[in-house]
């Protein structure tokens, strides 16, 4: 059994019975907030009705890249005084040593009856016999990478899904308000959150002027007018505001990722284009995107080009490599990528 995305994992776990729950899961992804949130679903599901004391008792956390077989097996077979059933969740599964992997094989074709197994990993790879014997044994939860456009909705949804857990109500045009306000970064929404939900923890209800008062604007504004005068192939001003947003205290990480985020959004719009679609194909894909914004975007694709959209994205994944792993300073990587993004098509 299979699942891509959170919301049919939840399905599967809410709707299962605990004691019909797989004796194995396994958890790929290589986006490690939405793999976190997978697994927070499984330790909500696999240890119900727990609190921190008896979770301690049965749940055993072990990390693949370090674990014994020893240690390992001991930990699969032994019983809790204090628990009925316990769960091991291994860490960086991908990286347990080739004893380990082929002991797991064995067990899993007789898992004890009293535990449940939750694996983690980036990946593995499907050819192998470790692989095999846990998709023939468990559910293996593979998550989709999120597309570029759908992600400033996936995020307004968590926020959503997170404040009604909370017991905040929070109207879906304030969750994009924070999205908005930070950017599309799934660990910074996840920070800013939590400093909401102390600066409201009096409040039942959390409204727009609570997140502008609390949430660290990423100079959207400013990004945004950035992404257009790229788009207009406009040097000059690119330049200008670029400088600006270093002066003003923007990281230039966060400041790449909006740009790309902007390029792959456009890039999109420009394939559907290409491919003959107009304004209505292209309203249902980005419903986010209405009147004169949509009007914008469409035109900004027209004029900018799906070959120009290519060679900016691979700009950008330069110029961060740059920004991590060269001691070049940030204004002068900026400049250079602003001057590379807004040269003529040739």
């Amino acid at each position: 059994m299979k699942y891509e995305n959170l919301k049919t994992l939840e399905k599967h776990l809410e709707e299962t019975p605990f004691e019909k729950l797989s004796p194995l899961y396994l958890i790929m992804g290589k986006n490690e907030f939405e793999s976190g949130e997978a697994s927070k679903l499984l330790l909500k599901h696999l240890l119900p009705n727990s609190n921190t004391q008896s979770k301690e008792l049965s749940l055993s956390i072990l990390d693949g890249a370090q674990v014994q077989d020893q240690e390992l097996f001991d930990k699969l077979f032994s019983r809790s005084l204090f628990a009925d059933m316990r769960l091991v969740w291994i860490q960086q599964a991908d990286k347990l040593k080739k004893s380990a992997q082929e002991g797991l094989e064995k067990y899993f074709e007789r898992p004890s009856p009293y535990l449940r197994l939750l694996l983690s990993a980036p990946g593995i790879a499907k050819n192998t016999l470790f692989y095999k014997a846990i998709d023939k044994a468990g559910v293996v939860v593979e998550l989709a990478e999120i597309k570029p456009w759908e992600k400033e909705r996936y995020l307004a949804d968590w926020v959503s899904k997170r404040a009604a857990a909370e017991r905040k109500v929070m109207a879906y045009p304030v969750c994009q308000r924070l999205v908005n306000t930070i950017g599309a970064d799934d660990s910074l929404i996840a920070q800013e959150f939590e400093k909401l939900m102390c600066y409201c923890v009096d409040k039942k209800e959390i409204s727009q002027q609570d997140v502008d008062a609390i949430c660290t604007r990423q100079h959207s504004e400013n990004v945004w007018q950035l992404c257009e005068a790229i788009f207009r192939r406009d040097a000059a001003t690119s330049l200008r505001i670029g400088e600006s947003l270093l002066l003003d205290g923007q990281a230039l990480l966060p400041l790449l990722r909006v740009i790309r985020s902007q390029f792959q959004t456009d890039y999109q719009i420009s394939i559907l284009l290409a491919q003959g679609r107009h304004g209505g194909d292209i309203a249902q894909a980005f419903p986010q995107f209405k009147g004169m914004m949509l009007d914008r975007h469409i035109q900004q694709a027209k004029q900018f080009g799906s070959a120009a959209f290519n060679r900016g994205l691979i700009a950008l994944d330069e110029a961060e490599l740059k920004v991590k792993n060269s001691g070049m300073e940030e204004k002068m990587i900026l400049e250079l990528l602003l001057i590379q993004l807004t040269r003529s098509n040739r």
